[in-house]
């Protein structure tokens, strides 16, 4: 299959997802999940759904099982919304890549603290000037 097609197939199923986790599934174990790609094969055979989540460890186990058991419902409203002969077979994966630049990131933080470097301030509070070179109104009398 061409690949914008399968470019198109997958943001178009990547958005149907992420707007059926939100706001169409009524499940109770459900946390803040974020779609964050969609991969899906040449043949539309299957579609592979990665997401992340906000929480520790049980939160994700939790969804994961959760996800596991919305798959049906997914896939249905997936082909749906697909003008396809095929409807890929839905299934959903952990990113991982996600985790690990958080994990990277951590061990930068502890690395920069060990060094006395301390952390570093958010950008935008980086790139403020000092408070007394703003531009404040005179005080009025």
């Amino acid at each position: 299959m061409n690949e914008r097609r399968i470019e198109r197939i997958q943001n178009l199923i990547r958005q149907r997802v992420a707007k059926v986790l939100d706001q169409e599934l009524a499940d109770p174990r459900r946390g803040f999940v974020t779609v964050t790609r969609v991969k899906v094969d040449r043949e539309m055979q299957q579609c592979t759904v990665f997401w992340s989540i906000i929480g520790d460890d049980k939160a994700r186990r939790l969804n994961e099982q959760m996800l596991a058991d919305a798959a049906p419902f997914v896939q249905r409203e997936v082909a749906a919304i697909l003008h396809t002969r095929n409807v890929p077979h839905v299934r959903f994966r952990y990113d991982e890549s996600l985790a690990g630049a958080q994990r990277l990131d951590e061990l930068l933080t502890e690395l920069r603290i060990q060094r006395g470097d301390g952390p570093e301030p958010p950008t935008a509070e980086r790139d403020r000037p000092p408070v007394a070179e703003r531009d404040t109104p005179p005080p009025r009398d």
